[in-house]
């Protein structure tokens, strides 16, 4: 039964391989300028501000819900004139004016290219991007931030890294998960971005898109020699793992559930064996607790996707290390969670 299992699974992994090609070499005749539908103008000023953020959003609702307007009010108060680009099949203009005190633009546009596409066409259609000293691209895959986005950013020192993101990954080849990154003035000028987004395809499939946009954007800018950092590196992570493995053999009295036994075991094989880890989903309840890391995954509660052991403590876990209103998230999840309690 474990070896039908495991040829059943790399059959997924291979067909999944495939049509990730398949679809990304049928995005070479999957092109054209942009896919914007509409745009409104917000009630904030790009030029009282030289950093733009430009933030995705998805929803099957033409509303936008309050977790993701709490995300877009933390980059107001952050200093940022956001961008919301919505790849929602349909928006109105009541819900366009919820959100119009506190973002410069709202672009509609067709859901073609994921996230990338979304990216791509703001900032060909938004010419005070070239002028800024400072673009995020962001997504709502995210809740949060759990704790001041203002004071976190002061860490992204552009003297030390021309690029920044909140975490980065091994999976394929080094890369900055594109959830959330900050590109300076420097790479933001360079041509190495011009070109990144100018040729940047719609692609219509996930791992296609993970693995030629999201890794090709970070090594096209170490390509170019810029400097790449996360605030919440790896290989930080990996190595809180490991010390608390030793301090768990050192702990002769100590005791774990067995489920959760039986994670942490798997977690240091992974991370001994070199294995390239989410970290928001395997380290998440850490980064949380010990690092004050100001997201947690939708994905993750949504589906967890590599069965993370004790999820259900999500809410706990959140409401002890910050005051962000957990209702946001459990209101979201009535909406979106399916054959799951949480």
């Amino acid at each position: 039964m474990g070896l039908l299992r495991s040829l059943a699974r790399e059959g997924l992994i291979f067909r999944d391989r495939l049509a990730a090609q398949l679809s990304w070499q049928a995005s070479r005749r999957h092109f054209r300028p942009d896919y914007i539908l509409r745009k409104w103008e917000g009630a904030r000023d790009f030029g009282s501000s030289k950093k733009i953020a430009i933030l995705v959003h998805f929803s099957s609702n033409k509303f936008f819900a309050d977790y993701f307007v709490y995300l877009l009010r933390a980059l107001d108060d952050a200093g940022f004139s956001t961008i919301v680009v919505s790849n929602a099949k349909k928006i109105d203009d009541e819900s366009a004016e919820a959100i119009r005190p506190w973002c410069g633009r709202l672009i509609h546009r067709k859901n073609v290219g994921y996230d990338f596409g979304a990216w791509r066409d703001a900032i060909t259609a938004s010419p005070e991007v070239a002028a800024a000293e400072q673009l995020l691209i962001v997504n709502d895959s995210i809740f949060g931030p759990t704790h001041s986005l203002a004071e976190i950013l002061e860490r992204c020192r552009f003297d030390q890294a021309d690029v920044w993101g909140m975490t980065d990954s091994f999976d394929g080849r080094y890369h900055l998960q594109s959830y959330f990154v900050l590109f300076g003035t420097k790479a933001l000028r360079s041509e190495a971005f011009a070109k990144f987004w100018r040729t940047a395809r719609y692609v219509g499939h996930k791992h296609a898109v993970i693995h030629k946009l999201e890794v090709g954007l970070s090594q096209a800018m170490l390509k170019a020699g810029f400097k790449l950092q996360a605030l919440y590196p790896y290989r930080r992570l990996a190595r809180a793992v490991v010390d608390r493995a030793l301090a768990a053999v050192a702990d002769e009295g100590s005791q774990r559930h067995p489920l959760h036994q039986a994670y942490l075991d798997r977690l240091l094989t992974g991370v001994n064996a070199g294995y390239p880890l989410n970290p928001t989903h395997y380290f998440w309840d850490y980064l949380i607790t010990e690092l004050r890391f100001p997201f947690i995954k939708r994905e993750l509660l949504e589906k967890n996707p590599v069965a993370i052991p004790l999820l259900a403590n999500w809410a706990a876990v959140v409401e002890s290390s910050s005051d962000y209103p957990v209702r946001l998230i459990e209101e979201h999840l009535q909406t979106t969670a399916r054959n799951r309690v949480f």
